[in-house]
């Protein structure tokens, strides 16, 4: 299991604020060239309205952290509006021209369409420790304290298994963790 702190997270700019890329997958693979298989990253939108970057062939689940989106996607069959509050979820084709509207700050997962992400969001009203079975693995710490491999970890923090092993993580109170289990499509 690889466990990634703010030291490890990557902060690039982009028109509408600042992007922070928490982990893609496979390493070594960028952004730029559009050769990764997934990818997560947390934005802060610092403009009220704007456009987001296309990624033709990839899909997109968009979860507001703190604020809410409205957002306005042109796809082959008109205009759908999305409009998403605090831990809600979004999900739409990276493909469609997109509009926003909203000051906030989310989480992103892009992904291949060869991947069924499933992906929820858990908040810790008591300590409690959850088993994870093999498969891809990813939590996004977002609040509070866990412990994973006998190692305390306080969040913004992502805790990644790609070894298909058996693990558990223990959360404190108060602790929000977004859980995203990579499962192949066929």
């Amino acid at each position: 299991m690889k466990i990634l702190t703010e030291t490890d997270f990557l902060i690039t700019a982009w028109s509408g604020g600042t992007t922070t890329q928490l982990f893609i997958s496979p390493e070594g693979t960028t952004l730029s060239e559009r050769n990764f298989d997934w990818r997560i990253s947390s934005a802060l939108v610092e403009t009220e309205a704007s456009d987001f970057t296309i990624f033709d062939g990839y899909e997109r689940i968009l979860i507001p952290l703190k604020g809410k989106l409205e957002m306005e996607h042109q796809t082959p069959n008109g205009v759908i509006q999305q409009n998403v509050s605090e831990f809600q979820l979004a999900r739409f084709s990276g493909s469609w021209p997109t509009k926003a509207k909203g000051k906030l700050t989310d989480f992103n997962l892009i992904f291949k369409p060869n991947y069924h992400p499933k992906v929820h969001v858990t908040l810790f009203s008591e300590e409690k420790t959850i088993d994870i079975e093999g498969g891809v693995h990813i939590l996004f710490l977002q609040e509070g304290i866990c412990k994973a491999d006998g190692r305390e970890v306080h969040a913004p923090a992502i805790l990644v298994n790609e070894q298909h092993r058996e693990w558990n993580i223990t959360c404190s109170a108060g602790s929000r963790i977004i859980s995203i289990e990579m499962d192949l499509v066929g």
